[in-house]
């Protein structure tokens, strides 16, 4: 079991993203992201192993925790009336700082009042962006939120409960990030949404979902050959690694690519004519989750302006600004505008109903 005092070169922390810009000047601020750090006053603090471990754990779990809970997890190799008295004797010679740091009680320990964890805040920003079909304020949308994503939890760290943890915050992180740079793009900032899909891919080389948007934001800069490039990489990882091809859909993507539309966060490729039919009817392509299993990320969408609303239909609107497409249904006798996967609800007051999906073409 590593010390956190015999750690090896310290990767680059996280960027603090302050709840209020208005803070004290004496919070003190716990840094997990990237690396262990505690500062008052933007001063860095020097604290011994022990203490790194027992704010490093209070400052994960967020909530007051038992006196036995923490011994047990920071002391596992010990016995229970060992552990406890480890964590006696801890406590005892913490200095004034770091006793400042933590609520102690008889009972439980937690971390003081006050005390800002960047973990806490960039876990609150990733829970934000991956909100579906909600627009992120342009504070959401900035470099400082790409390197706020960018940085796994104790990286050099290797007990136990630091390994769990580390898990879950990495799994969120990427899923945030590769959400981050699709809302960047749809704001039409390319190069911040490259480097954020750039991120997700070094730190998950295979997951095929963080090419397509780094392949998307690609074409949408005019950039085919790069797209290629990209496709090809990944295509060469993928065959080596786990022996097979990229999906049909991210072929499909090189072969007829689908544009990024500025500023329309959930549909793309708007008010393109049906060959054939009523010049009016227009198709779109569906992006996002929030309306699974009916229709799909990627599902071309006929949209028709010329049926009536009625409750169970799939339509295409605008709101906020932004593209949407929901089912409508009857409440308290009115219609409203809701996703079929998610628990979030639209007044159709609140919209500009551009139509009524009626048919869907998928690619299988």
């Amino acid at each position: 079991m590593a010390s956190p005092d015999s750690l090896g070169p310290r990767p680059v922390r996280s960027v603090h993203i302050p709840r209020n810009p208005s803070q004290d000047a004496d919070e003190f601020r716990l840094s997990l992201l990237g690396a262990f750090e505690l500062t008052q006053g933007a001063v860095p603090l020097a604290l011994p192993g022990s203490s790194k471990r027992l704010l490093a754990f209070l400052g994960v779990r967020d909530r007051t925790v038992t006196r036995s809970s923490v011994a047990g997890t920071l002391w596992p190799d010990s016995s229970d009336a060992h552990a406890q008295a480890s964590l006696r004797t801890l406590l005892s010679r913490l200095d004034q700082a770091t006793r400042d740091a933590l609520r102690i009680s008889v009972l439980d320990l937690s971390l003081a009042e006050g005390v800002d964890v960047d973990l806490r805040d960039s876990q609150a920003l990733a829970h934000r962006l991956l909100i579906v079909d909600l627009d992120s304020p342009d504070a959401d949308l900035t470099r400082e939120a790409i390197e706020a994503l960018s940085s796994d939890l104790l990286p050099e760290w290797y007990e136990e409960w630091t390994a769990q943890e580390s898990a879950r915050w990495h799994a969120l992180r990427v899923r945030a990030l590769e959400a981050l740079a699709q809302k960047l793009a749809a704001a039409g900032r390319w190069g911040d949404a490259a480097e954020a899909a750039q991120h997700v891919i070094a730190a998950e080389p295979l997951r095929e979902s963080a090419y397509a948007v780094m392949i998307q934001i690609q074409q949408a800069q005019g950039d085919p050959a790069g797209a290629r490039i990209t496709f090809d990489r990944y295509r060469q990882l993928v065959r080596s690694e786990l022996n097979i091809e990229p999906s049909p859909a991210l072929e499909a993507l090189i072969a007829s690519p689908v544009p990024v539309t500025p500023h329309g966060s959930v549909i793309r490729e708007v008010q393109t004519a049906l060959a054939g039919e009523n010049t009016r009817d227009f198709e779109v392509v569906a992006s996002g989750i929030s309306m699974e299993p009916s229709i799909r990320h990627g599902d071309k969408l006929s949209v028709s302006p010329d049926i009536d609303l009625e409750a169970g239909r799939i339509v295409i609107a605008t709101h906020g600004g932004a593209w949407i497409v929901k089912r409508l249904a009857l409440r308290d006798g009115k219609l409203v505008l809701r996703s079929d996967n998610v628990d979030e609800e639209v007044p159709l007051a609140d919209v500009d109903v551009k139509g009524v999906v009626v048919e869907l073409r998928r690619t299988i």
